[in-house]
């Protein structure tokens, strides 16, 4: 079986970025996954992200690299490295330099900060951030290792409009499916402290 994934990724920023300019581990640890350089495959979300900022700018790069060597989060295991980063209340580590998941770090999004505070569990959590439909994302932990940079592109005219468009929409989407979530408990969901109680994480 092939398990060689070859495909393209965008990075949003107020500069253009090229493989020699990323710098390892990277200056955020409350980001999701904490210190890297992040990507995704979807370039309206990667619009949307820079959207409001004053000189915003799309890097493309094609990506390669085997599937077998990336660590793939899905549902309890990626809440609990989300959390892990966020609240700081237990460690996180990976063996793996390429770390995908699900995208929560959002600025137009107060899902995470909801189940913080112990409002929601974490099937409503993970319903509220599939309904915003970001998409997943790569985080390059320590190594740019099958990244080529391909060009950089300024986001203007029509298609900048778009992206602050469905910026907003998507906000006030979001707060209306919130408020219908929230009102009904799914059966078996965790909590915020069922996840701070269970230790820290240990990629296997």
């Amino acid at each position: 079986m092939n398990n060689d994934i070859n495909i393209k990724v965008f990075h949003a920023s107020d500069r253009e970025i090229r493989i020699e300019d990323i710098k390892f581990p990277g200056p955020r640890n409350d980001c999701d996954f904490g210190q890297g350089f992040y990507l995704t495959e979807n370039k309206q979300v990667a619009n949307e992200w820079v959207c409001n900022t004053y000189t915003p700018i799309i890097n493309e790069y094609k990506f390669t690299f085997n599937k077998k060597n990336a660590l793939y989060l899905e549902n309890a295991e990626w809440l609990k490295v989300v959390l892990g980063f966020r609240k700081e209340a237990y460690k996180v580590n990976f063996k793996s330099n390429i770390i995908h998941g699900l995208i929560a770090n959002d600025r137009m999004v107060d899902v995470i900060p909801l189940f913080i505070s112990g409002i929601i569990g974490d099937k409503r959590l993970i319903e509220c951030l599939d309904f915003c439909k970001f998409g997943n994302q790569y985080c390059l932990k320590n190594s740019a290792e099958g990244l080529e940079f391909i060009k950089s592109m300024s986001l203007k005219g029509l298609e900048l409009q778009q992206a602050r468009d469905r910026y907003y929409t998507r906000r006030s989407d979001m707060t209306n499916q919130l408020r219908i979530i929230q009102r009904n408990s799914i059966p078996g969901e965790k909590f915020i402290e069922d996840y701070l109680n269970g230790g820290d994480y240990n990629e296997v």
